[in-house]
């Protein structure tokens, strides 16, 4: 069974599949508009103040349009609706800059957490954009990792970078000795490379 972490670490909720996950919350999303995002020169942007097409690490595959205002949003739903979530918090928990594309300007990364409401669940997800606003894509989701054993690595927000035209992200995954109460222990470094139209990850 596929599960994923808590934002307190204290609770972890367990769902049969991500797939099914999915399914479950798709009917509550259809009040949510969606569209295409605005495009914003990277180097301009104002990444805490801006709109997000967001999929809650593929929950929502068709995504869901947020606008971020300080860094946060919420998003309602149709709580009449299984699984009768009531909204979407969104957060932007870190950004970071430098050239990814190898066109000698700066780019953007940003991690996004999203929690469907009511509950304590959150699931990450990484977009980057390039120096013209354009989105490059979106990482890898953290449950595609094969330190991925009990529950997916999260995103340590203070260790997101740019180094050498790979986007570097440190995480914490959860070691055979960790319990779900107590989170990750296990510090864990991942690089990412932008080649053929997707990131593929260098480390090993």
């Amino acid at each position: 069974m596929s599960r994923w972490r808590s934002g307190s670490g204290a609770a972890v909720f367990r769902v049969g599949t991500v797939v099914a996950l999915a399914c479950l919350l798709l009917p509550g999303c259809a009040s949510a508009k969606r569209t295409g995002e605005a495009h914003i020169p990277a180097g301009t942007a104002d990444w805490l103040n801006r709109t997000y097409v967001v999929t809650c690490d593929g929950i929502v595959p068709d995504g869901l349009r947020a606008t971020v205002v300080d860094g946060i949003a919420r998003l309602s739903a149709d709580d009449r609706l299984p699984p009768h979530y009531e909204h979407y918090d969104i957060r932007i928990t870190a950004t970071a800059s430098g050239d990814v594309d190898g066109d000698g300007a700066p780019d953007a990364v940003v991690l996004l957490d999203c929690s469907p409401q009511p509950s304590n669940g959150i699931v990450q997800e990484v977009q980057v954009f390039s120096s013209t606003g354009r989105r490059l894509g979106t990482l890898p989701s953290p449950r595609t990792l094969p330190e991925n054993v009990l529950l997916p690595p999260v995103y340590d927000p203070a260790g997101l970078s740019v180094q050498d035209g790979e986007i570097v992200a440190a995480m914490t995954a959860y070691g055979p000795d960790d319990f779900h109460a107590s989170g990750p222990s296990v510090p864990l470094t991942v690089r990412w490379r932008l080649e053929g139209g997707g990131f593929v990850r260098t480390s090993p």
